[in-house]
């Protein structure tokens, strides 16, 4: 198969099989420097992900390692790192870094790819001299202005990349400890000995490289299931600094923290996103982060930190009751007979699944709803709901010209929205009537 018909596949390739799959993906990494590639690799990275698919070692994916932690989250259960790093700007670098260092000395590098504490140096070599050759390209990356050799316009976010990146090399060994100690990833708790970990290293890092202690919090906070959750114990751990370099870093790694929680809730609000549970897990993500932030920051009690986060948690608000509260009765019931009107069946299953979705959304608001001062409106949307849902069972079940498919969907939804338990005596006090 040719390059040309791989590409031409696109995002054909997250349906076929596994097998298939598999063969396709070792094809692709045959030519994985082209840009087309690269982009259909980026399509399917996804599956990648779901899959764990072992993939063949190059220098590119050795460059990457001590930061690949801080991408941006593929799956909806990914944890979202607290500094983001975009793979396209990633691709945009790493030729840039093979044209700094030269084809030559990078063939020098490639035993570094084998597995085995023989090449550990040859390894932490390759980070030393990937992070000076990537400090310099920083160098010439203005925020605001098109770089030409990345191909990207660059903003604020993308220049701190850099910077970062160029750090985290530089750092790579420490990064490699960390990662082994918080392992495997997402970490669901800190433990003690994750603590010690972080706290050994960090203080290295205090006397020898302090200008890097940040990004290596924020790359141990990459590894948690909430990255927010390391803030909260942050100002215990002895990092080896003097108190007021303590503060400081606390309340640098909080404004962090802040901004990105802005960010998503911002991204969330204006997406008007008709996937209702994507809507619900975001809503519930940042409800999480929000609690577990403003715990952490009950050291510092900052007063603009707080109204930020008062701003974020109205924001959330907001988006739980325009985009999962608001008409959801209508569009789930209306949705019950989607597949009886002799209308397009294909249609009618997508309106039927969309409706499912929302129910599920609505059910899952409900763990959330106190802390957005949304319980009582939840409360109503989902009587009012099920109250219609209810009559349609009625209607569709004990009535002499129903039917029975649309009776028990309509069963099906209450369950989703109200639980098992609401849905059997519903269904129980149908059958007691008489049902046809």
């Amino acid at each position: 198969m040719e390059m040309r018909d791989l590409v031409a596949l696109g995002d054909k390739l997250m349906d076929i099989d596994e097998a298939k799959f598999r063969q396709v993906v070792g094809l692709l990494e045959q030519m994985n420097d082209h840009p087309d590639i690269q982009r259909t690799i980026a399509v399917i990275r996804p599956r990648l992900v779901e899959l764990r698919l072992s993939r063949r070692p190059t220098l590119k994916r050795l460059f990457c390692d001590p930061f690949e932690d801080l991408f941006e989250a593929l799956g909806k259960a990914d944890p979202v790192p607290l500094s983001v790093i975009e793979r396209s700007l990633m691709n945009g670098l790493w030729p840039l870094v093979e044209a700094e260092i030269g084809k030559d000395r990078l063939r020098a590098y490639r035993p570094a790819l084998e597995e085995g504490a023989e090449h550990k140096a040859l390894r932490e070599t390759f980070w030393t001299e990937c992070a000076a050759a990537v400090a310099k390209i920083a160098e010439g990356a203005v925020a605001g202005h098109f770089s030409e050799p990345l191909d990207l316009r660059m903003n604020p976010n993308r220049t701190r990349a850099l910077a970062d990146i160029a750090v985290i090399l530089s750092i790579a060994s420490e990064v490699a400890e960390l990662k082994a100690a918080l392992s495997p990833k997402p970490v669901p708790k800190l433990h003690a000995d994750h603590i010690e970990a972080i706290q050994a290293i960090g203080r290295r890092l205090s006397r020898g490289r302090p200008d890097a202690l940040k990004i290596f919090v924020l790359l141990a906070a990459s590894r948690l299931t909430n990255p927010s959750a390391l803030l909260s114990g942050l100002w215990d751990m002895d990092l080896g600094q003097k108190s007021a370099d303590r503060a400081a870093l606390f309340m640098s790694l909080s404004g962090t923290v802040v901004a990105q929680i802005e960010d998503r809730s911002r991204a969330g609000q204006s997406a008007g996103n008709a996937d209702r549970m994507a809507v619900a897990d975001l809503a519930l993500d940042l409800v999480a982060t929000l609690d577990a932030t403003r715990a952490a920051m009950e050291q510092s009690r900052n007063k603009e930190f707080d109204q930020r986060l008062k701003q974020v948690r109205s924001s959330v608000h907001s988006m739980v009751k325009t985009q999962v509260l608001q008409d959801a009765d209508a569009g789930i019931v209306s949705a019950i007979g989607a597949l009886d009107g002799g209308g397009d069946v294909r249609e009618g299953r997508a309106q039927l699944a969309q409706a499912e979705n929302h129910a599920r959304a609505l059910r899952k608001c409900a763990t959330i709803a106190d802390s957005l001062g949304l319980r009582g409106e939840l409360r109503e949307m989902t009587q009012k709901t099920t109250a219609s849902l209810t009559e349609r069972a009625q209607k569709e079940l004990a009535g002499p010209a129903g039917n029975a498919r649309t009776g028990y969907t309509a069963i099906r939804m209450i369950e989703l929205i109200a639980g098992p338990a609401e849905a059997n005596k519903i269904m129980d006090g149908i059958m007691k009537g008489g049902r046809r």
